[in-house]
């Protein structure tokens, strides 16, 4: 049985401010879809780029209904043409990159099939991916460069799937190409690979280890409602986001090279993510056994 197994058997009910707040956020979400979603949508067919930022707002709001705190170290490239490439902890992961600056995502073929969920997303701005078929990989390299040529940053965790967060995958190459094939005119620079570490630091205010990463990360056979009520139930979340150097691409860079770049990028964030993490200071009550040489009273 899996850590998060244990965990899902433990029907304990929602509290009500919590029942509350989800309430709050659904109905918040509802009317700034009905508001906002039809002008955006129209907005997008007509290749306008008013309202660009209105998606940021919405991923805010998530984040703020389920307590996320993102803090972000460093900066964006200020290239107009990028593929922002990520590591992959949780379902998390979307409305706290959507809440820094627009971008759209790839996103399983699976998620449009169903209309509801292809509205929100189509405002998000999405390219679907078949990852049972790899003859479909040129034609959503070609989907992605087009998005990226006009203007838009796409991102992709190159890990392919999610992980536990206790270690990063392997990336996969496979889209690294779409970057390649973007178009750009000479006067333009080049586009580039925006290295992102994604870090989830604290819960409930107290550093999270190994036994509490299964509230957040969502891998393996996990369903998304069971862990998602469980991370409710859990108290606020900060999450770090760290920016690395932009990658410049050139015509000679080929996808792995530019895939094994990103990777090491990505790698020498975490290491800087696990040297900056802010220490765990006891107040004089709380301070453990032991921790001053002398003995704890019974």
């Amino acid at each position: 049985m899996s850590t998060f197994a244990g965990f899902s058997n433990c029907r304990v009910p929602l509290a009500p401010t919590t029942l509350l707040r989800l309430v709050c956020l659904i109905l918040v979400l509802l009317a700034f879809l009905a508001v906002f979603g039809p002008p955006l949508r129209i907005a997008q067919i007509c290749g306008s780029r008013v309202g660009r930022r209105a998606p940021v707002l919405f991923n805010r709001l998530i984040c703020t209904g389920l307590r996320v705190k993102v803090r972000r170290h460093g900066k964006f490239s200020a290239a107009s043409k990028q593929l922002i490439v990520a590591n992959h902890v949780s379902w998390l992961d979307i409305p706290v990159l959507g809440s820094l600056e627009p971008m759209c995502f790839l996103a399983k073929k699976e998620i449009g099939d169903h209309f509801a969920s292809r509205g929100i997303v189509a405002l998000q701005g999405v390219v679907y991916v078949d990852r049972c078929r790899r003859s479909c990989i040129p034609s959503v390299n070609a989907l992605m460069a087009e998005a990226m040529g006009a203007g838009s940053s796409v991102v992709l965790f190159a890990e392919g799937t999610t992980s536990d967060g206790n270690r990063l995958l392997p990336f996969r190459s496979s889209h690294f190409e779409a970057v390649r094939l973007t178009p750009s005119s000479p006067d333009e620079d080049n586009p580039v690979i925006q290295p992102i570490y994604v870090a989830y630091t604290r819960l409930g205010g107290l550093p999270i280890g190994r036994r509490e990463r299964p509230y957040i990360a969502w891998y393996g056979d996990m369903t998304f409602l069971p862990h998602f009520f469980q991370f409710v139930r859990r108290g606020a979340l900060t999450c770090d986001v760290y920016l690395g150097t932009p990658i410049q691409v050139s015509p000679a860079l080929d996808r792995k090279s530019a895939a094994r770049l990103a990777e090491a990028s990505v790698r020498g964030l975490r290491r800087e993510a696990r040297e900056t993490l802010e220490p765990f200071v006891f107040s004089p009550r709380e301070k453990p056994c032991g921790s001053t040489g002398e003995g704890c009273n019974a």
